[in-house]
């Protein structure tokens, strides 16, 4: 046996946290150093004994979970054989490729509870220094604005979406909040949560305003039943920081929008989006709806392949000349229960389905619950699974979370 495979097993623990905590930090810094941090933990699990990695590929045929990972990964799959577009189909099971193996690794590795916290301590500062960087080199390096923060560093600059984000932001927030609860290292706790929550309301996305909307009222409620002055106390804060975020531009522009511009009549909707490039996401999310419905109902039962719903999609937008749907490439579902029934029929949307079942059916703490619940209410109205950070978040993240939260 050779001494690095040696020291590997000796600690493997401390090895495969040490991966872990790589996979949660890069998410937030470089899709090239997230994909080779996520494909590492494949050498990690076959850098053990035999004997162990029997044990452990016994263990992953009877889990149901990373079963029905695994089913969902295929359905991807065979949706490429039925596709027009092969290159493109091909390229989008790949980026599906850490369902295969990811919860498989987090289901057959092991953390004791005293480094699972370890961990959490860690990341809970760790991810607001990144953000407090990123927004000192946004500020002070390149000269810029507050309110071009999101556009010049997390879109061009990190290249990721603002809703990916907020799944690794919760982490932070989530501990202060637990911490401060029990009356533990108050000052500490306040700053990183003061901190966290200012990164959150910055990124402006309102799917992540309603999702810190949930959080919030669930702390208060859960607080409620401990200490009611406190809560008032809460509940008086959050609506003061409420009526700060509104005046926040990004926010404030979205608001005015949407209570400006939005119609829930069909007919209308079209015309209006046929006529001129609108800006309410709202009816946009409405009317891609629509259209995909149609679609999926045109290709029931098998849907139209892996590689061919984008192209299917633009299809619907170019028949009502919605024009900001047809900008660039073109948007995609916004929706990823739709996006699966579109892409492989009811094989894909119902496995896709069950696999949150299956994880809502099992047992989860607090921070196992708000991210699954975010994830999926998140995809109503987004595709998180169309890049490599939304399948990081579910192959990785939801499982890594419920699993040790339960142990």
């Amino acid at each position: 046996m050779s001494t690095k495979l040696h020291y590997i097993i000796k600690n493997r623990e401390q090895v495969f946290v040490a991966l872990v905590a790589l996979v949660f930090i890069t998410f937030i810094v470089s899709f090239a150093l997230n994909s080779i941090s996520v494909f590492l933990l494949i050498l990690f699990f076959f850098l053990d004994t035999k004997e162990k990695i029997k044990l452990k590929l016994e263990a992953i045929k009877k889990n149901e979970t990373v079963l029905l990972y695994v089913l969902f990964f295929l359905a991807q799959l065979i949706g490429v054989f039925y596709s027009e577009n092969y290159d493109l189909a091909i390229k989008r099971t790949l980026v599906m490729l850490p369902l295969l193996f990811l919860p498989a690794i987090l289901y057959t590795e092991q953390l004791e509870t005293k480094t699972y916290n370890k961990l959490l301590l860690f990341l809970k500062y760790a991810i607001p220094l990144v953000f407090i960087y990123y927004l000192i080199r946004h500020c002070f390096i390149d000269g810029r604005t507050l309110n071009t923060f999101v556009h010049f560093t997390i879109k061009e600059k990190i290249k990721v979406s603002q809703f990916y984000l907020i799944f690794i932001l919760l982490l932070p927030i989530i501990e202060a909040l637990k911490k401060l609860k029990n009356k533990q290292s108050l000052l500490k706790n306040s700053i990183v949560l003061l901190l966290t929550l200012g990164v959150f309301l910055l990124l402006g996305n309102k799917t992540s305003l309603v999702f810190l909307s949930f959080l919030s009222f669930g702390f208060i409620y859960n607080l409620w039943r401990v200490n009611k002055t406190h809560a008032i106390i809460s509940l008086v804060a959050v609506g003061v920081l409420t009526i700060a975020v509104v005046q926040v531009p990004i926010v404030k522009n979205r608001v005015n929008v949407f209570l400006k511009t939005t119609d829930f009549n069909m007919k209308t909707i079209i015309t209006k989006n046929s006529f001129t490039h609108t800006k309410n996401t709202v009816e946009h999310r409405i009317l891609i709806d629509y259209l995909a419905i149609k679609e999926i109902v045109g290709s029931f039962p098998f849907g139209v392949g892996t590689g061919d719903y984008q192209e299917v999609l633009n299809k619907q937008y170019k028949a009502v000349n919605f024009k900001a749907g047809l900008k660039g490439t073109g948007f995609n579902t916004h929706n990823q229960y739709l996006s699966e029934f579109l892409k492989t029929g009811v094989l894909g949307g119902v496995l896709f389905i069950l696999l949150l079942l299956n994880l809502w059916r099992k047992p989860k703490k607090v921070m196992g619950f708000y991210v699954l619940l975010f994830f999926s209410l998140g995809c109503l109205v987004e595709s998180y699974l169309v890049r490599q950070h939304g399948v990081v978040i579910l192959a990785f993240i939801i499982p890594f979370l419920i699993k040790n939260e339960i142990e």
